[in-house]
C-alpha cells in the first residue's frame, strides 16, 4: 500500500486537493493507469481511498479509459484487483517527449514579457486548459524548470500590452486604426490613419505594418512610439498579395524600403565573429562559407533592404568584421565611423 500510495501522490503533487473539489478527470486517470501497471492488483476501493473520490468514480473512469483509449485492463478475482493486460507503459493520449516538454516550456516563458499586466492573467488562464491535459505526465514541477531554464526576453509595458490587444484585434477583423506616431527622427508626433494588415515581433519589439492612407504606402510602426490610439468602425479588404512574413523576412530588422530591390550584402568576419556566425542565423537567407580550415574567417552572405540596420550590425563587431558588397553599405559604414572619429 505504501508503494501505491507514493506512486499516485508522485502524480498528483503538483496540483493540491482543495476543500470541496474532485481531481481532475485525465490526472486522476493517469494515476491510476500508473498505480495499475506497477502492480500491487489495486481495486475500486483502495484507489478511491488514494484519490478521495468514490469507488463509483473509479470504475467510471476505469471504463472510460478502456471504451476511449483502449487500455486493457482487467479485474483478477483471486487477487481482488486490477491488472494491465497488455504492454503499454505510458497512458495513451499523454505521451511527451523531449521535444513537446521544451515547447510547452518555451510557450511558458513567452509570458514573463507581459508580467504584471492586466493581460498576463488571461494569457495564464488560457495556458492552463492547454496544459490541463498533460499535467499527469510532467514529472518535474514548474519551479524545476524554472531552476534549469532561463529565458532572457524584454518586458512589454502594460500601455504597449494594452495597446498590442487593441491592434490585434483590428487586424484580424480589418478596421482602420488611427493615432499619433512620431519617428525617431521627429520633434513631434504626427496623426497617422491605418489600415493594419499585420503585428510583427522583431527583436523583442512589436510593430504594426500598414497600408498609411495619407502616405499612400506601406509604413511599418514601432508601438511604444504609438499614441491616442483608436480603433476605427471603417473596415477595409487586406490585399491578397500581402505576406507579413515575408515582408519581414526580406528586411534584415524592421526596416524595409517598398518596391527597392534587395542588396546582396557581403561581410567577411574573424576570430570571435566568424564562430559566432557558424553558431547564429541574423537572416533568413544567410549563409555562411569558411575561409579557413580553423573556422576563424569566415564570409557571411545575405539579402536585406534597406541598409541602416545592416550598418549597426557590423559596426556592432569593429575591427573584426569588413564589408564586401554593397558599395553603398560600404560607403555608409565609411561615414559613420568618421562621424565617430569627430
Amino acid at each position: 500500500m505504501a508503494n501505491l500510495r507514493d506512486t499516485v501522490s508522485g502524480f498528483m503533487q503538483e496540483k493540491p486537493k482543495r476543500a470541496g473539489t474532485t481531481r481532475r478527470p485525465y490526472q486522476r486517470m493517469f494515476a491510476i493507469h500508473r498505480a495499475i501497471s506497477e502492480g500491487g492488483y489495486p481495486n475500486c476501493s483502495t484507489l478511491a481511498k488514494l484519490l478521495e473520490v468514490t469507488p463509483k468514480t473509479i470504475q467510471r473512469d476505469i471504463d472510460f479509459m478502456r471504451d476511449n483509449f483502449g487500455v486493457v485492463i482487467e479485474y483478477d478475482d483471486k487477487l481482488h484487483g486490477f491488472r494491465q493486460m497488455d504492454t503499454i507503459s505510458d497512458f495513451p493520449g499523454f505521451v511527451m517527449g523531449a521535444e513537446e516538454l521544451a515547447a510547452l516550456f518555451l510557450t511558458r516563458t513567452a509570458l514573463e514579457s507581459i508580467r504584471g499586466t492586466a493581460l498576463e492573467k488571461t494569457m495564464r488562464e488560457i495556458f492552463a486548459k492547454i496544459v490541463l491535459p498533460i499535467e499527469g505526465n510532467v514529472r518535474l514541477s514548474w519551479s524545476d524548470l524554472d531552476d534549469a531554464f532561463t529565458r532572457k526576453m524584454p518586458e512589454m509595458k502594460a500601455r504597449d500590452v494594452r495597446l498590442f490587444g487593441e491592434l490585434a484585434e483590428a487586424v484580424i477583423k480589418q478596421h482602420e486604426v488611427s493615432f499619433h506616431y512620431r519617428k525617431l527622427d521627429a520633434d513631434k508626433a504626427a496623426a497617422r490613419r491605418v489600415r493594419p494588415y499585420h503585428l510583427g515581433e522583431v527583436d523583442g519589439a512589436w510593430y504594426l505594418i500598414g497600408h498609411d492612407i495619407e502616405r499612400g504606402g506601406l509604413r511599418t510602426f514601432a508601438l511604444p512610439r504609438m499614441s491616442r490610439s483608436r480603433v476605427l468602425a471603417t473596415r477595409f479588404e487586406r490585399p491578397v498579395e500581402f505576406d507579413g512574413r515575408d515582408y519581414l523576412r526580406r528586411s534584415f530588422g524592421i526596416w524595409r524600403k517598398v518596391g527597392e530591390q534587395p542588396h546582396l550584402v557581403r561581410v567577411r568576419l574573424k576570430d570571435y565573429a566568424a564562430r559566432l556566425a557558424q553558431e547564429r542565423r541574423w537572416h533568413p537567407t544567410q549563409e555562411v562559407k569558411v575561409l579557413d580550415h580553423k573556422g576563424m574567417k569566415v564570409e557571411l552572405c545575405f539579402e536585406a533592404g534597406a541598409l541602416e540596420e545592416v550598418v549597426r550590425w557590423v559596426l556592432s563587431f569593429g575591427s573584426k568584421a569588413e564589408v564586401l558588397g554593397p558599395p553603398e553599405l560600404r560607403q555608409m559604414v565609411r561615414e559613420e565611423l568618421k562621424l565617430m572619429k569627430a
